[in-house]
Parts: structure tokens; sequence; C-alpha cells
């Protein structure tokens, strides 16, 4: 195991972590209620079964598997993983998606244990090891998605594994129509579903470009109009998932699957995009080699 509690954040990483955290005591309600990972009924039954393959290659040990939900948010994964009984670390780093998935567990009398922290601040600290780790939705939040990835493989029991969802294929290898129809798709994402932010959103968007043309640059403190931007770091360029996987095998990292597959909020926007043949979005199932 390398000496993960030497690793430093740098300034760079530090301020998107205190963006997220920002923006998500500012959006979280309004997430838990519109975002399409947690809603989508085709997107569910996808994560339900993956978590049930998942299970089965890591032996289906119902009862001793601990598993960490890291950058957990509201619990999509975290109700998931208690449901089939596994010990849950759910950790975040904004309190207000912490305190509605508390409410989740309340209800359904779930206990995991629950830590509000930066994701590399935790994993470089925690003392536990896992069965499993979760990141959904969450590498494109990351400045550092490498560094993050080796600080959790330290944390895996020998033949462990990470699984990783709702994440980004880079922008810039989708064709024109492609670009096109998801640009447009947000747009009216905001305007159907999101509604009570849309006012919001045009003002934080007209101030921003106020004071780029005003500053000659992006405003390098975080305040309410940037947090959005700052938080979602890799959303509108997409994540390399093709370089990842490489970067990974490097850290020791063992392939189960890398699925590339084309999503979308809706469904038309869905067909138009698999017409075009473009992917969209990718998940991983990595491993940790079991010990010889």
């Amino acid at each position: 195991m390398s000496d993960t509690r030497n690793w430093k954040a740098s300034t760079e990483y530090q301020k998107i972590a205190e963006a997220n955290r920002q923006f998500y005591a500012q959006t979280a309600d309004l997430y838990e209620v519109s975002e399409n990972c947690i809603h989508d009924k085709v997107l569910q039954a996808g994560l339900e079964t993956d978590i049930d393959r998942i299970v089965l290659l890591l032996g289906d040990q119902t009862g001793s598997l601990r598993a960490l939900d890291a950058c957990g948010g509201s619990g999509n994964i975290s109700v998931k993983l208690l449901k089939r009984d596994m010990a849950v670390t759910h950790t975040d780093i904004s309190a207000e998606l912490q305190k509605i998935f508390r409410a989740k567990c309340q209800r359904a009398s779930y206990a995991p244990r629950m830590v509000c922290s930066e994701i590399a601040h935790f994993l470089a600290h925690d003392d536990n090891t896992y069965h499993l780790i979760t990141f959904s939705s969450a590498l494109h939040h990351l400045e550092n998605i490498e560094s993050v990835l080796r600080l959790a493989f330290d944390r895996l029991v020998p033949g462990g594994m990470l699984y990783t969802v709702f994440d980004p294929t880079l922008y810039s290898r989708l064709g024109l129509v492609s670009r096109v129809t998801s640009r447009l798709e947000y747009y009216v994402f905001k305007v159907f579903c999101q509604t009570s932010d849309l006012h919001k959103a045009i003002g934080r968007r007209l101030r921003r470009t106020f004071r780029v043309s005003s500053e000659g640059g992006s405003a390098t403190t975080i305040n309410s109009d940037n947090a959005g931007v700052l938080a979602e770091y890799r959303a509108g360029v997409g994540i390399d998932d093709l370089a990842l996987v490489d970067n990974l095998k490097n850290i020791g990292f063992e392939i189960v699957w890398h699925d590339r597959y084309t999503e979308a909020r809706f469904s038309v926007t869905r067909r138009i995009l698999k017409w075009t043949g473009d992917v969209t979005s990718f998940k991983l199932l990595i491993r940790k080699p079991a010990a010889k």
C-alpha cells in the first residue's frame, strides 16, 4: 500500500472541490427532484442490474460486504447497496445532499456510516478497506480523476472492485449533429424540468458573460454565479475515458468492463444520438488484483 496520507490537493483541486460544496448548498433539493440518473426508470433498472452483477462477481457475500459510496450525493447508489444488506459508508462534500440521504435512511430504517468530507481527503485518511467503491455521476466533478482513483485503489481489499457510472465521454469526439442536439437538450431540460431555477440560471449566465467581457477572463474566485460551472468541471468537455482506462491499468487496476453507450435525458434525444452513432457516456468496473 502506498503512503496515501502524503497526498496533497493542488490549489485548483481545492477550488473545484469548494465550488461543489457551494453549488450543492444552493441546489441539493433541485438536484434530488430533477436529476435524470435518479428518476429515469431505464437508468435505475440498469443500476440494479449492474449492482447485482457486481455482487455475484464479489462472491455474493451478503451481509459481509463493505461498500463505500464515494461522492454519494443523495444516496442514489447507497440505498441500493443497503437494500442488499451491505455495510455502507456514504461520503459526500455536501451536507445538504447528505441531509436528503439521511431522511431516506430514516424512512427505511437503514443505518449507514456517513461522513461529510471531500473525497480525496477522506480516502487519504480513512483507515477502512472496502470490497466495493462506487462513483455515480461523480468523476466529471473532479479536477484530478487519476489521483482520486489511485487513493481509492489503496482503500480496496485485494480483489475489491470500483464501479463508475453516469459520466460523459469527450464532447470533442461527437459529431456536429450530436453536439447541437446535446446542447439543445440541456436548454429544454432547464425550461421544463428545472423551471424554478430558469430565471436564476439566465441571470447567472448574463453576469458571467459580463464579468468575462469586463475583466478579460473568467473570475478567479468562487461565487454564486460560477460555482455550478466550476463544480461541473468536466461536464462541458467530457472525459477521455479511453486514456483514463490506460492510466487505471498503470495504477494497477484490472478492467472487468468498460462500457461506452449513448445516453440522454429524453428519449427523443437518445434516438437522435443513437442514429448518429456517437457514444455520450461510459461506465467502468475495475478490480484490484487479488492477493497471490
